[in-house]
C-alpha cells in the first residue's frame, strides 16, 4: 500500500513517559514528541490510565489523518486488558506494580506446580508483584471470579491500544512470551498454566509482530511488539556477531541473543529470564530496576542538597576517587525480589550525605556494578560485545563506570538511543512492504555508536569495590 507522504507513525508507550515518532519510509525519524501518563487508582486498583493513553495516541493521530502509511505501537509488558463480549474492560487495567495477598501467589504454586517446575518449561522466573501475567490472571479469577467469567478476549496493552484504534483483536508471541508463564519454550504453544486458566479459549487470533491487522484512517496498524524486543530487533537485523544489548529505562533489560534455552534454577533465582524475539526465538536475558532506583536517588540528592543532580558531568578524577576511597556503597534492592539481588535491602553505607557529586557518582556506580554482576551471570563471559541504549546512554558517568568494571568488554554508546521505536518502525515497513523484517533492505546506519573508555583506576582498586559491594549486598 502507498500513502501520499509515506511516514510512519510509532507510538512507543513506557510506564511514564509516552513517545511518539514520525519516520520516513527510509526510517529517518523526522519528528518526536512525548507526554508523561501515570499510573492512577480506580477502586483500590493500582491501574495503568489507559482511557488517557488511548485519548494521547488518538489526538495525535488526528493531527496527522491522511498522511500515514502504517501505524505501530510498542509497550511494556505483563499488562493485559481484559474484555466482555462487547469489547469493553471487565475492569481496569491493573498495574504490574500493584500489590497483592502473598497467600494468592502461594496458592498459584500449588495448583500449577513450584516455581522451579514452571521455569524450566516457561522460563519465566517468580518475580514480585503482578510482573507475572499467569499470578495476575489467577489473581483475577480467585479475588473476582465473576469478573473472570464475563472475560471473552484477553489482550495484551500493545494488543489493546492496536484494538482501541482498529476494531481488531490479535495475539503475538513477543508479549505472551514476555514473562508470563503463559508460553511453554519447550513446546512453543501454550504452557499449563494457560490451559488451567482458560485461555486459550479468551485468546484472539495469533499474528506476527509486522503482519497487517487492518487500517486507521487509511493507514496499516501492526498488532504492536514487546518494548524491550522492539529495541532488539534492529540489532537481530544489524549485529553479524555475538552481543548483549542493555535497554535500559524504568528497567535495565540485559539481552543475550546467542544464548541457548537452558533455564538452571541457579538462574531463576537471580531473576535471569527468557523472552521471546520478533522470531519466535527465545532470548536469555537478565533485569533488574534501574531507572527506578536511579530515580529515587536522584530525588533524594535533589532534596538533600538543593541542587539538580542530572547536571553533573563527568569528573574523571573525582569519579575515580568513589571508588578508591570504598566510602559510599549504594545497595539494591528498591523492589524487594527482583534483580539480582532478590533479598538485599535498598540502602545507603556511608557518607552519603557528605557531597552532591559524590553521592551522584556512587549512585551510577551502584548501577554499572548491578549491570557487571548481571552480564557476569547472563554470559559467564568477560570479554563482549555490549551495547547500551535508552536512557541511559545517555548518562556519562554510568557509563564510565561500566567501561572500568568491565576492561575486556566492547561497551558501546549506542548514538541513537531510542531502538524502541526504530524496532516497532521496522515492524510498519514489513507490514508495507509485505515481507519478513530480515528481508528487508535496510542500511540503518544510525545503530552506529562510539566505544566508551574506563577510567583511570588501578584494576585492583576496582576488584576491591566490587567484592565490597557484593558482600553488602548478601548481608541480611
Amino acid at each position: 500500500m502507498e500513502s501520499r507522504d509515506g511516514l510512519i507513525a510509532v507510538f512507543d508507550v513506557g510506564k511514564t513517559n509516552k513517545k511518539f515518532t514520525l519516520f520516513s519510509l527510509d526510517l529517518r525519524p523526522l519528528h518526536t514528541e512525548s507526554t508523561r501518563i501515570g499510573e492512577v487508582w480506580r477502586g483500590g486498583l493500582l491501574c495503568d490510565d489507559v482511557e488517557a493513553i488511548v485519548a494521547w495516541v488518538k489526538s495525535v493521530l488526528t493531527r496527522y489523518a491522511g498522511k500515514l502509511s502504517a501505524v505501530a505501537i510498542t509497550t511494556y509488558g505483563a499488562t493485559v486488558a481484559l474484555l466482555d463480549e462487547e469489547g469493553g474492560l471487565v475492569m481496569p487495567v491493573v498495574s504490574y506494580n500493584h500489590e497483592i495477598d502473598p497467600r494468592i501467589r502461594e496458592e498459584f504454586y500449588e495448583e500449577f506446580g513450584p516455581p522451579e517446575e514452571l521455569y524450566m518449561r516457561t522460563g519465566t522466573p517468580p518475580l514480585g508483584q503482578l510482573l507475572n501475567v499467569g499470578v495476575q490472571l489467577f489473581w483475577v479469577s480467585r479475588e473476582y471470579p465473576g469478573k473472570y467469567g464475563r472475560v471473552r478476549s484477553m489482550l495484551f496493552l500493545p494488543q489493546y491500544l492496536a484494538f482501541t484504534l482498529s476494531g481488531y483483536k490479535s495475539l503475538e508471541v513477543t508479549s505472551l512470551g514476555c514473562h508470563t508463564y503463559l508460553y511453554d519454550m519447550v513446546e512453543r504453544g501454550w504452557s499449563s498454566v494457560a490451559k488451567g486458566l482458560d485461555v486459550p479459549a479468551r485468546a484472539p487470533p495469533m499474528h506476527e509482530v509486522w503482519e497487517p491487522l487492518g487500517e486507521v484512517s487509511g493507514a496499516v496498524i501492526t498488532p504492536g511488539i514487546h518494548d524491550s524486543n522492539a529495541s532488539l530487533l534492529p540489532y537481530l537485523l544489524a549485529e553479524k556477531g555475538d552481543f548483549v544489548l542493555a535497554s535500559t529505562g524504568t528497567w535495565c533489560v540485559l539481552m543475550y541473543p546467542g544464548a541457548p534455552f537452558a533455564p538452571s534454577t541457579s538462574d531463576m533465582r537471580r531473576d535471569i529470564l527468557y523472552y521471546v524475539d520478533a522470531f519466535g526465538r527465545p532470548v536469555k536475558a537478565a533485569r533488574f530496576k534501574c531507572g527506578h532506583e536511579f530515580d529515587h536517588y536522584v530525588s533524594l540528592i535533589r532534596r538533600c542538597f538543593g541542587v539538580e543532580p542530572l547536571e553533573i558531568g563527568l569528573d574523571e578524577r573525582k569519579a575515580a576517587e568513589v571508588i578508591k576511597s570504598r566510602e559510599i556503597f549504594v545497595l539494591p534492592t528498591l523492589t524487594p525480589g527482583t534483580g539480582q539481588f532478590p533479598h538485599s535491602k535498598g540502602r545507603v553505607v556511608g557518607a552519603f550525605s557528605r557531597d552532591a557529586r559524590e553521592a551522584y557518582y556512587a549512585v551510577n556506580l551502584s548501577l554499572a556494578l548491578q549491570t557487571w554482576y548481571a552480564i557476569t551471570l547472563l554470559t559467564g563471559r568477560s570479554k563482549l560485545r555490549l551495547i547500551v541504549q535508552g536512557g541511559f546512554a545517555k548518562n556519562d558517568v554510568y557509563l564510565a563506570y561500566l567501561a572500568t568494571l568491565m576492561p575486556e568488554a566492547e561497551v558501546i554508546k549506542a548514538s541513537y538511543p531510542e531502538a524502541t521505536s526504530l524496532g516497532a518502525a521496522i515492524t510498519a515497513l514489513s507490514a508495507l512492504e509485505g515481507v519478513e523484517p530480515r528481508k528487508l533492505r535496510l542500511s540503518l546506519p544510525q545503530l552506529g555508536g562510539e566505544r566508551v573508555a574506563g577510567l583511570n583506576v588501578e584494576e585492583r582498586l576496582v576488584q576491591e569495590y566490587a567484592e565490597e559491594f557484593l558482600r553488602l549486598c548478601s548481608e541480611e
